[in-house]
């Protein structure tokens, strides 16, 4: 229960960091006291600790040695500054004479224990107390939580403005960018050539033998099924839609120019015999705008609102006192 809650915690945390940041040189981590101060808001090591708990195991078990000391630093440096920005936007609704109803926040709650704990608040309860967290610790936190999402709202994502010009202009920028490549539906009967060469003669009179078959009117599934030595036999030789070019050279030649509904001759390799056919092909072209209107729009008001919140927190870092602390205690 308490691994449960730690990291529905860290998750709410994370969920603050609005923007990532350049890490710092490659240091160790300081194990406790004061991180950083936000006015008269303190930040501790153990905060940041906690934040870059959940991935912190994915970093040690992907790195060792100065390796690891500088991913485990970029991690830190990373928590403390989404931290120093909340604590920013949480002082900026204090100073404009915010609040958030109790109400509000005694719904949040319950609906999270709903939802996390099927409602169960005395297990919830159990749950905060393994943590050494009372259920008043838990409003504050669900309260702060709201105060980002409500100012972050009013600051970035409600002022975003996104023209219909803007999203076709991009569209007509970037047109190589959604051309969609040339394809074909394909199958393939392959066989191994064998090593001797008997076994080789043997091979090739058996991939003769399916590909006469095939040109009397044999169902190409169905030989691939049965005689094909391929990775996908069962699945009747299929690789569906593919792009001629991601085939090894010898079968992307033929690819590229069988026509569709046409069987191949045999095409030989150093240890594989294959017989392919296109079942149909697609050309080239480029994605139709109104097929691609919602990426790109999407595209745009992401850049925009990481442009509107990275110019408030400068605003933020200009108005409120930010001072980072290092303790100089370098080990974790």
């Amino acid at each position: 229960m308490a691994t449960r809650l730690n990291h529905i915690l860290a998750a709410i945390l994370t969920a603050a960091a609005l923007l990532p940041v350049n890490p710092a040189d490659a240091r160790g981590i300081p194990v406790d006291g004061y991180a950083a101060v936000v006015n008269n808001r303190v930040i501790t090591v153990g905060e940041v600790l906690a934040q870059i708990q959940p991935v912190r195991m994915q970093i040690e078990t992907a790195y060792e040695g100065e390796e690891l000391e500088q991913k485990l630093a970029e991690a830190y440096d990373a928590a403390l500054r989404s931290l120093i920005e909340r604590a920013l936007i949480i002082e900026a609704f204090a100073r404009a004479g915010g609040s958030v109803p109790d109400r509000l926040v005694e719904d949040q709650v319950s609906s999270f224990i709903s939802e996390r704990f099927n409602n169960n608040r005395a297990a919830f309860l159990e749950a905060l107390t393994e943590e050494r967290m009372t259920i008043e610790d838990w409003r504050e936190e669900t309260r702060n939580r709201l105060i980002v999402s409500i100012m972050r709202r009013r600051e970035v994502s409600d002022r975003v403005v996104i023209s219909p010009r803007a999203v076709r202009d991009l569209y007509e920028r970037n047109e190589e960018k959604y051309r969609t490549p040339e394809q074909v539906k394909l199958r393939m009967i392959m066989l191994q050539r064998g090593t001797s060469e008997e076994e080789q003669t043997v091979k090739r009179a058996e991939a003769l033998k399916i590909r006469e078959r095939l040109l009397a009117g044999d169902d190409f599934a169905e030989l691939a099924r049965t005689e094909s030595e391929g990775a996908r036999a069962t699945q009747g030789g299929d690789f569906g839609w593919i792009e001629p070019g991601s085939l090894r050279p010898e079968l992307a030649a033929v690819a590229a120019q069988i026509e569709a509904g046409r069987v191949s001759d045999i095409i030989e390799t150093e240890s594989e015999l294959y017989i392919l056919k296109v079942e149909a092909r697609k050309k080239a072209a480029v994605m139709p705008f109104d097929d691609v209107r919602g990426e790109i729009e999407a595209d745009l008001r992401r850049q925009e609102e990481d442009r509107l919140y990275a110019a408030w927190m400068d605003r933020l870092y200009r108005r409120f006192y930010v001072r980072i602390l290092e303790d100089g205690q370098y080990t974790l």
